[in-house]
Protein backbone atom coordinates (compact mmCIF):
# COMPACT_ATOMS: atom_id res chain seq x y z
CA UNK A 1 0.00 0.00 0.00
CA UNK A 2 1.32 3.39 -0.97
CA UNK A 3 1.41 6.20 1.59
CA UNK A 4 -0.24 8.62 -0.84
CA UNK A 5 -3.44 6.59 -1.24
CA UNK A 6 -6.61 8.54 -0.43
CA UNK A 7 -9.45 6.16 0.52
CA UNK A 8 -12.26 6.11 -2.01
CA UNK A 9 -15.55 5.56 -0.18
CA UNK A 10 -17.80 6.59 -3.04
CA UNK A 11 -20.86 4.41 -3.49
CA UNK A 12 -20.90 3.19 0.11
CA UNK A 13 -23.28 4.16 2.87
CA UNK A 14 -20.60 5.56 5.14
CA UNK A 15 -20.19 7.09 8.56
CA UNK A 16 -16.73 8.56 8.29
CA UNK A 17 -14.15 10.47 10.25
CA UNK A 18 -12.44 12.28 7.41
CA UNK A 19 -12.69 15.86 8.56
CA UNK A 20 -10.24 18.73 8.60
CA UNK A 21 -7.49 17.94 11.12
CA UNK A 22 -6.85 20.45 13.88
CA UNK A 23 -3.48 21.21 15.41
CA UNK A 24 -4.43 19.14 18.43
CA UNK A 25 -5.90 16.14 16.58
CA UNK A 26 -2.87 13.87 16.67
CA UNK A 27 -2.11 14.74 20.29
CA UNK A 28 -5.64 13.90 21.42
CA UNK A 29 -5.81 10.72 19.35
CA UNK A 30 -2.40 9.54 20.56
CA UNK A 31 -3.29 10.25 24.18
CA UNK A 32 -6.52 8.25 23.95
CA UNK A 33 -4.75 5.36 22.22
CA UNK A 34 -2.10 5.43 24.95
CA UNK A 35 -4.87 4.95 27.51
CA UNK A 36 -6.45 2.17 25.43
CA UNK A 37 -3.27 0.19 24.78
CA UNK A 38 -2.02 0.88 28.29
CA UNK A 39 -5.21 -0.45 29.87
CA UNK A 40 -4.96 -3.59 27.74
CA UNK A 41 -1.30 -4.27 28.59
CA UNK A 42 -1.49 -3.23 32.24
CA UNK A 43 -4.61 -5.32 32.75
CA UNK A 44 -2.70 -8.49 31.95
CA UNK A 45 0.30 -7.43 34.08
CA UNK A 46 -1.62 -6.43 37.23
CA UNK A 47 -1.95 -10.00 38.65
CA UNK A 48 1.80 -10.52 38.25
CA UNK A 49 2.49 -7.17 39.89
CA UNK A 50 0.28 -8.00 42.87
CA UNK A 51 2.01 -11.34 43.35
CA UNK A 52 5.43 -9.68 43.09
CA UNK A 53 4.51 -7.04 45.69
CA UNK A 54 3.16 -9.72 48.02
CA UNK A 55 6.33 -11.78 47.55
CA UNK A 56 8.45 -8.75 48.44
CA UNK A 57 6.20 -8.25 51.49
CA UNK A 58 4.76 -4.94 50.33
CA UNK A 59 1.44 -6.07 51.73
CA UNK A 60 -0.28 -2.68 51.83
CA UNK A 61 0.68 -1.85 48.25
CA UNK A 62 -0.47 -5.27 47.07
CA UNK A 63 -3.75 -4.91 48.97
CA UNK A 64 -4.46 -1.43 47.61
CA UNK A 65 -3.75 -2.51 44.04
CA UNK A 66 -5.91 -5.59 44.47
CA UNK A 67 -8.80 -3.53 45.85
CA UNK A 68 -8.48 -0.92 43.09
CA UNK A 69 -8.64 -3.52 40.33
CA UNK A 70 -11.15 -5.96 41.80
CA UNK A 71 -13.96 -3.73 43.01
CA UNK A 72 -15.72 -3.66 39.60
CA UNK A 73 -16.33 -7.41 39.97
CA UNK A 74 -18.21 -6.94 43.23
CA UNK A 75 -19.92 -3.60 42.68
CA UNK A 76 -22.15 -2.52 39.83
CA UNK A 77 -20.26 -0.27 37.43
CA UNK A 78 -22.72 1.97 35.55
CA UNK A 79 -22.37 2.63 31.85
CA UNK A 80 -21.01 6.11 31.25
CA UNK A 81 -22.11 7.61 27.90
CA UNK A 82 -19.05 9.85 27.72
CA UNK A 83 -16.76 6.81 27.80
CA UNK A 84 -17.69 5.76 24.25
CA UNK A 85 -17.15 9.32 23.03
CA UNK A 86 -13.77 9.43 24.75
CA UNK A 87 -12.51 6.20 23.16
CA UNK A 88 -13.75 7.25 19.74
CA UNK A 89 -11.39 10.24 19.90
CA UNK A 90 -8.61 7.74 19.13
CA UNK A 91 -9.66 8.02 15.48
CA UNK A 92 -7.93 11.42 15.36
CA UNK A 93 -4.57 9.66 15.49
CA UNK A 94 -5.19 8.11 12.08
CA UNK A 95 -6.60 11.21 10.46
CA UNK A 96 -9.63 9.29 9.27
CA UNK A 97 -11.63 6.20 10.11
CA UNK A 98 -14.93 5.04 8.73
CA UNK A 99 -17.69 2.52 9.24
CA UNK A 100 -19.34 1.69 5.94
CA UNK A 101 -21.94 -0.62 4.46
CA UNK A 102 -22.13 -1.67 0.84
CA UNK A 103 -25.73 -0.57 0.89
CA UNK A 104 -28.17 0.78 3.41
CA UNK A 105 -30.76 -1.79 4.40
CA UNK A 106 -33.84 -1.55 6.63
CA UNK A 107 -32.99 -2.12 10.26
CA UNK A 108 -35.25 -5.17 10.68
CA UNK A 109 -34.99 -5.89 14.39
CA UNK A 110 -36.74 -9.23 13.86
CA UNK A 111 -33.62 -10.57 12.14
CA UNK A 112 -30.65 -10.88 14.51
CA UNK A 113 -27.28 -10.00 13.01
CA UNK A 114 -23.89 -11.50 13.73
CA UNK A 115 -21.28 -9.09 12.37
CA UNK A 116 -17.96 -10.87 11.92
CA UNK A 117 -14.85 -8.66 11.82
CA UNK A 118 -11.46 -9.28 10.26
CA UNK A 119 -8.56 -8.93 10.69
CA UNK A 120 -8.06 -8.93 14.46
CA UNK A 121 -4.78 -7.00 14.39
CA UNK A 122 -3.07 -6.31 17.70
CA UNK A 123 -5.95 -4.52 19.45
CA UNK A 124 -9.02 -4.89 17.18
CA UNK A 125 -8.93 -1.17 16.44
CA UNK A 126 -11.31 -1.59 13.51
CA UNK A 127 -13.93 -3.18 15.74
CA UNK A 128 -13.40 -0.64 18.53
CA UNK A 129 -13.45 2.47 16.34
CA UNK A 130 -15.88 1.40 13.64
CA UNK A 131 -18.66 -0.54 15.32
CA UNK A 132 -20.48 -0.58 18.66
CA UNK A 133 -18.49 2.11 20.48
CA UNK A 134 -18.94 4.46 17.52
CA UNK A 135 -22.67 3.79 17.54
CA UNK A 136 -22.96 4.33 21.30
CA UNK A 137 -21.04 7.60 21.01
CA UNK A 138 -23.69 9.04 18.69
CA UNK A 139 -26.66 8.53 20.97
CA UNK A 140 -29.34 9.66 21.45
CA UNK A 141 -29.75 11.05 17.95
CA UNK A 142 -26.39 11.09 16.23
CA UNK A 143 -26.40 14.87 15.82
CA UNK A 144 -24.01 15.98 18.56
CA UNK A 145 -21.31 13.83 17.00
CA UNK A 146 -22.20 14.32 13.35
CA UNK A 147 -18.54 14.94 12.48
CA UNK A 148 -18.08 11.26 13.30
CA UNK A 149 -21.20 9.68 11.91
CA UNK A 150 -22.60 11.87 9.17
CA UNK A 151 -26.37 11.40 9.01
CA UNK A 152 -26.61 8.21 11.05
CA UNK A 153 -29.48 8.26 13.52
CA UNK A 154 -30.73 6.11 16.38
CA UNK A 155 -31.85 3.31 14.02
CA UNK A 156 -28.33 2.59 12.86
CA UNK A 157 -28.10 -1.16 12.14
CA UNK A 158 -24.73 -1.65 13.82
CA UNK A 159 -24.99 -3.71 17.02
CA UNK A 160 -23.91 -1.96 20.17
CA UNK A 161 -22.31 -5.08 21.59
CA UNK A 162 -18.98 -6.55 20.54
CA UNK A 163 -17.83 -9.84 22.01
CA UNK A 164 -14.26 -10.36 23.23
CA UNK A 165 -12.39 -13.14 24.99
CA UNK A 166 -13.65 -13.46 28.56
CA UNK A 167 -10.19 -13.00 30.07
CA UNK A 168 -9.91 -9.59 28.40
CA UNK A 169 -13.39 -8.48 29.47
CA UNK A 170 -12.55 -9.44 33.04
CA UNK A 171 -9.02 -8.05 32.94
CA UNK A 172 -8.30 -5.33 35.51
CA UNK A 173 -8.37 -1.76 34.15
CA UNK A 174 -9.42 -2.61 30.57
CA UNK A 175 -12.46 -4.54 31.75
CA UNK A 176 -13.47 -1.56 33.86
CA UNK A 177 -12.79 1.57 31.83
CA UNK A 178 -13.36 0.14 28.35
CA UNK A 179 -15.77 -2.81 28.62
CA UNK A 180 -17.95 -1.80 31.57
CA UNK A 181 -17.95 1.98 31.16
CA UNK A 182 -18.93 1.84 27.49
CA UNK A 183 -21.31 -1.11 27.95
CA UNK A 184 -20.28 -2.19 24.45
CA UNK A 185 -18.02 -5.18 25.14
CA UNK A 186 -19.12 -8.50 26.62
CA UNK A 187 -17.64 -11.96 26.94
CA UNK A 188 -17.52 -14.29 23.94
CA UNK A 189 -17.51 -17.25 26.32
CA UNK A 190 -19.95 -19.94 25.26
CA UNK A 191 -22.50 -19.40 28.04
CA UNK A 192 -23.00 -15.61 27.73
CA UNK A 193 -22.88 -15.76 23.94
CA UNK A 194 -25.54 -18.46 23.68
CA UNK A 195 -27.75 -16.56 26.14
CA UNK A 196 -27.58 -13.52 23.86
CA UNK A 197 -28.38 -15.62 20.81
CA UNK A 198 -31.32 -17.32 22.52
CA UNK A 199 -32.77 -13.81 23.03
CA UNK A 200 -32.12 -12.89 19.39
CA UNK A 201 -29.66 -10.10 20.18
CA UNK A 202 -27.36 -8.75 17.50
CA UNK A 203 -23.63 -8.46 18.15
CA UNK A 204 -20.20 -8.31 16.55
CA UNK A 205 -17.19 -10.54 17.13
CA UNK A 206 -13.67 -11.27 15.86
CA UNK A 207 -13.40 -15.07 15.61
CA UNK A 208 -9.72 -14.92 14.63
CA UNK A 209 -8.94 -13.87 18.21
CA UNK A 210 -5.47 -14.23 19.65
CA UNK A 211 -4.58 -16.80 16.97
CA UNK A 212 -4.99 -14.15 14.31
CA UNK A 213 -3.20 -11.53 16.42
CA UNK A 214 -0.27 -13.88 16.91
CA UNK A 215 0.00 -14.51 13.16
CA UNK A 216 -0.21 -10.84 12.21
CA UNK A 217 2.55 -9.42 10.02
CA UNK A 218 2.79 -5.77 9.07
CA UNK A 219 1.27 -5.19 5.64
CA UNK A 220 -0.06 -8.75 5.25
CA UNK A 221 -3.80 -9.06 4.59
CA UNK A 222 -4.19 -12.27 6.56
CA UNK A 223 -7.01 -13.87 8.54
CA UNK A 224 -7.16 -17.01 10.71
CA UNK A 225 -10.42 -18.61 9.67
CA UNK A 226 -9.92 -22.14 8.34
CA UNK A 227 -10.39 -23.79 11.73
CA UNK A 228 -12.82 -21.24 13.17
CA UNK A 229 -16.24 -22.84 12.73
CA UNK A 230 -17.94 -22.49 16.11
CA UNK A 231 -19.61 -19.18 15.22
CA UNK A 232 -20.97 -20.76 12.04
CA UNK A 233 -22.57 -23.60 14.01
CA UNK A 234 -24.25 -21.24 16.47
CA UNK A 235 -25.45 -18.95 13.66
CA UNK A 236 -27.16 -21.99 12.11
CA UNK A 237 -28.69 -23.11 15.40
CA UNK A 238 -30.26 -19.70 15.96
CA UNK A 239 -30.88 -18.62 12.35
CA UNK A 240 -28.75 -15.47 12.32
CA UNK A 241 -27.88 -13.21 9.42
CA UNK A 242 -24.09 -13.36 9.21
CA UNK A 243 -22.38 -10.19 7.99
CA UNK A 244 -18.66 -10.27 7.08
CA UNK A 245 -16.76 -7.04 7.73
CA UNK A 246 -13.19 -6.16 6.80
CA UNK A 247 -11.09 -3.38 8.33
CA UNK A 248 -8.73 -2.01 5.69
CA UNK A 249 -5.68 -0.52 7.34
CA UNK A 250 -5.70 -2.74 10.44
CA UNK A 251 -2.80 -4.76 9.00
CA UNK A 252 -0.63 -1.63 8.88
CA UNK A 253 -0.94 -0.62 12.52
CA UNK A 254 1.92 -2.59 14.14
CA UNK A 255 4.95 -4.72 13.52
CA UNK A 256 4.71 -8.11 15.22
CA UNK A 257 7.86 -10.12 15.97
CA UNK A 258 8.00 -13.20 13.75
CA UNK A 259 8.89 -16.74 14.75
CA UNK A 260 8.04 -18.93 17.73
CA UNK A 261 4.82 -19.98 16.02
CA UNK A 262 4.35 -23.14 18.07
CA UNK A 263 4.65 -21.23 21.35
CA UNK A 264 2.35 -18.47 20.12
CA UNK A 265 -0.34 -20.92 19.07
CA UNK A 266 0.01 -22.74 22.41
CA UNK A 267 -0.64 -19.44 24.20
CA UNK A 268 -3.52 -18.54 21.89
CA UNK A 269 -5.13 -21.93 22.54
CA UNK A 270 -5.25 -20.85 26.19
CA UNK A 271 -6.68 -17.40 25.41
CA UNK A 272 -3.37 -15.67 25.97
CA UNK A 273 -1.88 -13.22 23.46
CA UNK A 274 1.34 -14.48 21.89
CA UNK A 275 2.38 -11.08 20.57
CA UNK A 276 5.52 -8.95 20.72
CA UNK A 277 4.71 -5.72 18.92
CA UNK A 278 6.04 -2.27 18.18
CA UNK A 279 4.48 0.69 16.49
CA UNK A 280 5.18 4.35 15.92
CA UNK A 281 8.66 5.55 16.93
CA UNK A 282 9.50 6.95 19.45
CA UNK A 283 6.25 5.83 21.13
CA UNK A 284 6.16 2.15 20.14
CA UNK A 285 2.90 1.38 21.94
CA UNK A 286 1.06 3.64 19.49
CA UNK A 287 0.06 2.27 16.07
CA UNK A 288 1.77 3.59 12.99
CA UNK A 289 0.30 6.74 11.52
CA UNK A 290 -1.01 6.29 8.03
CA UNK A 291 -2.82 8.75 5.77
CA UNK A 292 -5.53 6.21 5.02
CA UNK A 293 -6.67 5.42 8.57
CA UNK A 294 -8.78 2.32 9.35
CA UNK A 295 -11.88 1.79 7.25
CA UNK A 296 -14.31 -1.01 8.04
CA UNK A 297 -16.64 -2.12 5.25
CA UNK A 298 -19.60 -4.42 5.91
CA UNK A 299 -21.15 -6.69 3.31
CA UNK A 300 -24.90 -7.15 3.02
CA UNK A 301 -24.60 -10.50 4.77
CA UNK A 302 -26.15 -13.90 4.29
CA UNK A 303 -29.24 -15.14 6.09
CA UNK A 304 -28.48 -18.57 7.56
CA UNK A 305 -31.25 -21.15 7.88
CA UNK A 306 -32.30 -22.19 11.36
CA UNK A 307 -31.12 -25.76 11.98
CA UNK A 308 -31.60 -27.02 15.52
CA UNK A 309 -28.84 -29.63 15.22
CA UNK A 310 -26.58 -28.78 12.28
CA UNK A 311 -24.47 -31.63 10.98
CA UNK A 312 -20.75 -31.40 10.28
CA UNK A 313 -21.64 -31.15 6.60
CA UNK A 314 -23.99 -28.22 7.31
CA UNK A 315 -21.29 -26.38 9.25
CA UNK A 316 -18.66 -27.04 6.59
CA UNK A 317 -20.99 -25.87 3.82
CA UNK A 318 -21.85 -22.54 5.45
CA UNK A 319 -18.31 -22.02 6.64
CA UNK A 320 -17.14 -22.34 3.01
CA UNK A 321 -19.84 -19.87 1.95
CA UNK A 322 -18.74 -17.42 4.61
CA UNK A 323 -15.08 -17.67 3.56
CA UNK A 324 -16.18 -17.04 -0.03
CA UNK A 325 -18.27 -14.03 1.07
CA UNK A 326 -15.34 -12.57 3.00
CA UNK A 327 -12.95 -13.00 0.08
CA UNK A 328 -15.48 -11.42 -2.26
CA UNK A 329 -15.95 -8.46 0.10
CA UNK A 330 -12.19 -7.91 0.22
CA UNK A 331 -11.81 -8.20 -3.55
CA UNK A 332 -14.68 -5.79 -4.25
CA UNK A 333 -13.15 -3.00 -2.18
CA UNK A 334 -9.37 -3.49 -2.12
CA UNK A 335 -8.96 -1.05 -5.02
CA UNK A 336 -10.27 1.73 -2.78
CA UNK A 337 -7.09 1.47 -0.71
CA UNK A 338 -4.47 0.80 -3.38
CA UNK A 339 -4.46 -2.96 -2.82
CA UNK A 340 -5.38 -3.98 -6.37
CA UNK A 341 -2.80 -6.76 -6.63
CA UNK A 342 -3.16 -8.07 -3.06
CA UNK A 343 -4.86 -11.38 -2.30
CA UNK A 344 -6.48 -12.12 1.04
CA UNK A 345 -4.60 -14.90 2.83
CA UNK A 346 -6.88 -17.30 4.73
CA UNK A 347 -5.05 -19.50 7.24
Amino acid sequence: MSDDVVPDLNGLWSCAVIGKPRWWSKVVGGSVLTCLVGSWCLGFSVPVTILALAYKRYSKSAGLLLAATMYPYFLDVPVRPMAARFWLLAAHWFGGCSMSYEKREPNDLSVPHMQVYFPHGMFTLGLILNSGIRTAATQPDGQDWNHYVGTAGPQHPVPFIGLAVGMLVKAPIFGHIVAKWTGCIKSVSKGPMLNMMSRGESFGLTPGGFHEASLMEYGKERVALSNKKGFIKYALVHGYKVVPAYSFGESYTYYNLRGFKRIRMWLADRNLPGIIFRGFAPLPWLPFQTPWGIHTIHASGRQFPKIAEPSTEDVDKYHALFVSDLRALFDRHKHRFGLNDVELEVL
